[in-house]
């Protein structure tokens, strides 16, 4: 869970630096601390460590008398626990002092640290609150050289591998969204939802996966965990507090009127209130955690009738702005960097909570007039938002749609066709749902034609007359903009993005489908190699979606982020945008085979925690797609590694040609110049070089160059190839290229060649740095690492039986049977318990 921070920590270290460890409560100091205890140990450290505890902070020398019995016969006095503990930290040898809780310790065993500090060189690690220490407690590391290490809230990614550890197996995609977005991103939140989820039957196993057995995750078991973010207020800051989860986001400038600004400050440095950008651009204020509001605001319509009658029921639905603060213009990686430190679950809840409003509110107009319009305002709504399938099903079987607008008819038939085509993947209905508006609203015929072919297109390939069919979508009406962005689409499919962009020109802003052209704006300018301007202009739409709550536009705009930020290599930015779009639920329609796409490219960059959500999103996926990452063929293929180079480039080459087959030549490229960066190949290679060839792109001659100089182990080429090398878009790919080079021949015992090309690279990255990481990618068969026995035992079991089975059987705790999984499963690679007891039975009997 904090492998990173460790391994930062650990660094300053060895520079000679003290540490500080920031981070609220529960955000896993303690944690933290222990786990950096050990290692420092296991690096041969002396270690004098201190767990402080607020019941403890009034007893004289509470702390130092932590550190064991030894300090023997006790000294007397700030001075003589000085004098003792700086002697035995200057015997020879690695020493460190870790103290957990700085607040907590008690006076005199901090100015004991303090006395320490000044006779040693001792470097000393601590954990503390985001807030000062209170007013005249000294702070031994005030004056010194030391390096703060912050405790960023958890991310998506890690809440799944956590609830993956507790419940000992993968949640679905929406428990783990409703878990992130209710803990703030808390970390010890996040283990008594889980743990009180599956205690109250909140949380259920079904069909291999935990998902919610109801709306809620609040229960009794809860309560008394949330309270404890309450110990200390007033009745006043209570009030306050309740009044504020009943009415829901409220100004800055009313609070402060109402309240006072030193109050509201108060509230903050608790953490127990959370300022966020408003859609006018000014701050609101809301209750935080998420679960504190809930539970806040539950207890008060239950007990206190007054106070909540007074509050103005529901809290009212307002607009999300966007995250970051900061006015001042700066690029868009630059304000997302900025955004990365910040914790946006209130913000991914506010949104979610504004979207299950407005779902409602169309609903409710639909279940009282089940006209087409009212139904048309419903299905806009759902075409991004998570979908309650029943009340889709009711949409489509009980609207009247007499008389009703030939816009509105268009788009229901739209969105209808498309429904079926995704849920009942009944293909041939769906056109005939297109084909029986023609008829009925002839004046939309050359629309429902159109789509009708991106149907086609999209779920069972690009017919082989496109050209002669687009040709023929002539007529059409300019206000409705389909045409258009089907051509659009249609030919990204095909890899002939400057088309694509020119045939968008002519959509109209208020046309029917008006969110799908930044979609294809952002993939042509990603797909002809202008990766930056994809990114910033996505960037951008995501900012705009957030402040309008639009889902849709959204997703979509991060997914065209997500690939231009892996084009880069920058997989902490590119997560952590997934992160926020996965914390908003399973969006539905279209953006549905997005999000799973977007399941996919998080757990490239071995992701163990997301490995069973993403294999979750491959069920009944198709080998490939038409737009990049919509297939699971690639991302298979990266994630199993076959026994040789050979196998690789042979099934990656197989993998290019079904999409070829299909007539999707982006997600063949794109998949092409991933799988050969990857581990590079003569076959994947030759198709590449033959199919951009005939589209006449030019954009990656230079990587293709260096790719062929590689393989031909010719090094004296190489290295004037990349002496000359002109930077484009393509150097992390280039030096992404290199590695796997090297790896492939490392992997055929050619270790001269791989040195060789590997002292190439490195002459590349002083001229060219890049800022990306690596995957970690090496043919030949996964092999298990060193099973302990008893990890042995359980791996054999855990295919067949539950936790608490195999904790019977092998009389263990199901907490300790949960570790024995959750560490055989890294050690191995496996994916699922399945392959775990399989890989386990193959290599360990």
């Amino acid at each position: 869970m904090f492998d990173h921070e460790v391994s930062r920590v650990l660094d300053y270290v060895a520079q000679g630096l003290n540490v500080r460890i920031t981070g609220p409560a529960g955000s896993g100091r303690t944690t933290l601390a222990r786990q950096i205890a050990v290692e420092l140990d296991k690096a041969g450290f002396e270690v004098q460590s201190i767990f402080a505890t607020p019941s403890l902070r009034t007893v004289p020398f509470a702390g130092i008398l932590q550190m064991g019995p030894d300090l023997q016969p006790r000294p007397s006095g700030v001075v003589g626990f000085a004098s003792l503990l700086a002697e035995r930290t200057s015997r020879p040898g690695d020493h460190a002092l870790v103290v957990d809780n700085l607040e907590c310790l008690d006076p005199e065993s901090l100015s004991v640290l303090d006395s320490v500090l000044l006779r040693t060189h001792v470097p000393l690690i601590t954990t503390t609150a985001n807030s000062p220490l209170r007013p005249g407690t000294p702070d031994p590391l005030a004056l010194r050289a030391s390096a703060t290490v912050p405790i960023a809230a958890l991310r998506y990614e890690q809440v799944t591998l956590l609830a993956a550890q507790i419940l000992g197996g993968p949640a679905d995609a929406d428990l783990i969204a409703r878990i992130h977005t209710k803990s703030g991103g808390n970390l010890r939140l996040a283990v008594r939802i889980i743990e009180t989820g599956m205690l109250s039957r909140r949380i259920v196993l079904r069909e291999d996966r935990w998902h919610m057995s109801g709306e809620t995750l609040m229960n009794e078991h809860l309560k008394s965990t949330v309270e404890t973010y309450l110990d200390g207020l007033g009745n006043d800051e209570l009030r306050a507090l309740t009044s504020m989860a009943l009415k829901g986001d409220s100004p800055v400038d009313t609070l402060v009127e109402s309240l006072g600004v030193e109050f509201l400050d108060g509230l903050e440095q608790r953490g127990l209130v959370v300022a966020l950008p408003g859609p006018d651009g000014g701050p609101l204020v809301s209750v935080f955690p998420p679960v504190l509001e809930d539970y806040l605001r539950d207890h008060a319509r239950a007990t206190r009738r007054i106070l909540s009658s007074g509050s103005g029921g529901d809290p009212p639905v307002v607009g999300v702005g966007i995250l970051t603060q900061n006015r001042v213009r700066k690029s868009a990686l630059e304000e997302l960097r900025a955004e990365l430190a910040g914790n946006h679950t209130a913000s991914a809840r506010r949104f979610h909570r504004t979207l299950e409003a407005l779902e409602q509110l169309h609903y409710q107009r639909w279940a009282a007039h089940p006209s087409l319009p009212n139904a048309v305002a419903f299905l806009k709504v759902c075409w991004g938002a998570p979908t309650d399938r029943d009340r889709v099903a009711d949409i489509f079987s009980l609207t009247s749609l007499q008389g009703g607008d030939p816009d509105d008819a268009l788009f229901f038939a739209i969105t209808q066709a498309l429904w079926t085509a995704l849920e009942a993947e009944d293909l041939d209905h769906a056109t005939k749902i297109m084909s029986d508006l023609a008829r009925t609203v002839p004046e939309r015929a050359v629309e429902a034609r159109a789509w009708t072919l991106f149907l086609q297109a999209s779920y069972s390939g690009m017919p082989a007359d496109l050209d002669s069919l687009l040709d023929g979508l002539t007529g059409a009406d300019p206000a409705a903009g389909v045409v258009p962005l089907v051509k659009g689409i249609l030919e990204l499919y095909r890899f002939n993005p400057d088309r694509a962009l020119a045939a968008i020109e002519s959509v109209p802003e208020s046309g029917i489908l008006p969110r799908f052209e930044p979609l294809i704006r952002g993939l042509a300018l990603f797909a002809s190699g202008r990766v930056d301007d994809a990114l910033s202009y996505a960037l951008e739409r995501r900012k705009d979606a957030l402040q309008r709550v639009d889902q849709l536009s959204l997703v979509t705009s991060t997914y065209v982020a997500t690939l231009a930020l892996l084009y880069r290599g920058l997989f902490d930015e590119a997560e952590y945008l997934m992160g926020w779009a996965f914390a908003l639920r399973r969006p539905g329609f279209l953006v549905g085979s997005l999000y799973n796409a977007m399941l996919r490219l998080s757990s490239l960059r071995d992701n163990a925690g997301l490995r069973p959500l993403a294999e979750r999103a491959a069920e009944g996926i198709p080998e490939v797609g038409p737009l990049p990452a919509t297939g699971r063929g690639a991302y298979d293929l990266a994630a199993r590694p076959p026994h040789t180079a050979d196998d690789f480039d042979t099934a990656a080459v197989q993998i290019l040609d079904t999409a070829l087959d299909h007539g999707y030549i982006l997600e063949a490229v794109q998949s092409g110049l991933f799988l050969l960066c990857l581990l590079p190949g003569p076959k994947i290679l030759a198709r590449l070089r033959e199919k951009l060839g005939a589209c006449a792109n030019a954009a990656h001659s230079q990587l293709l160059a260096v790719a062929q100089a590689a393989l031909d182990a010719d090094i004296r080429r190489l290295e004037q190839l990349l002496a000359g090398y002109a930077p484009d878009g393509d150097a992390y790919q280039i030096s992404m290229l290199l590695r796997g080079a090297s790896s492939r021949f490392r992997s055929a015992g050619d270790y001269s060649t791989a040195a060789a090309i590997g002292r190439a690279a490195n002459t590349l990255t002083p001229r060219i740095p890049s800022e990306g990481t690596y995957i970690v990618f090496e043919p030949g068969a996964r092999k298990a690492g060193p099973l302990t026995e008893r990890e042995k035992e359980v791996a054999l079991l855990a295919s067949a039986f539950g936790n608490q089975d195999i904790a019977a059987q092998l009389k263990l705790s199901v907490r300790t049977v949960e570790s024995h999984i959750s560490n055989a499963l890294r050690k191995t690679g496996a994916i699922s318990r399945e392959e775990l007891t399989e890989i386990t039975r193959n290599l360990h009997t």
